[in-house]
């Protein structure tokens, strides 16, 4: 398996309140592939399905936000998150969000339903997951997330802090 790559992007004022919205409230929802924030580039999104949004406090009143992108993979017929994340402070969004590239957590990648493949070959990638949530909700305190998010979040809150130790929690 390949180990987490972290990769760092400058976030425009656009993305910056793109993101703000899904930073309000505690929890989780999934999204979708339209609602997906444009910080994934377009030629990412295209293979995009849905996203989980997962946000919760941080121990100094902010808060972490998630964007756990559900990503199919035609080559190894699969689904794989791609989570994107960011730190709220009490002044506003970091200015900056990091990319978790190639992550080991449990049910990162997992084959989809079968007739998820009928679903893009009629359809196109997106949405699927909208009307057949894997978890059977669509929303949810943190403590319901599905399987392989709550990982997925967990990963890349740790790479990120452990990149941004001067505070930014």
């Amino acid at each position: 398996m390949w180990d987490p790559k972290p990769s760092w992007v400058s976030l425009t004022t656009t993305q910056q309140t793109e993101l703000d919205a899904f930073a309000q409230m505690p929890g989780w929802r999934l999204v979708s592939k339209d609602s997906i924030p444009t910080v994934f580039p377009n030629s990412f999104r295209t293979k995009l399905d849905s996203a989980v949004m997962i946000a919760a406090p941080t121990s100094s009143g902010g808060t972490y936000l998630v964007c756990n992108a559900l990503r199919a993979d035609f080559r190894t017929r699969s689904v794989d998150q791609e989570p994107f994340a960011i730190i709220y402070h009490s002044t506003g969004a970091d200015p900056s969000g990091m990319f978790l590239h190639h992550g080991n957590w449990p049910d990162r990648t997992q084959p989809p339903p079968s007739d998820f493949w009928d679903h893009v070959r009629e359809s196109g990638v997106g949405d699927y997951f909208l009307t057949n949530p894997p978890s059977g909700l669509t929303s949810g305190a943190l403590d319901q997330l599905p399987p392989g998010h709550r990982e997925a979040f967990d990963s890349a809150v740790s790479y990120y802090r452990s990149q941004r130790r001067e505070g930014s929690e």
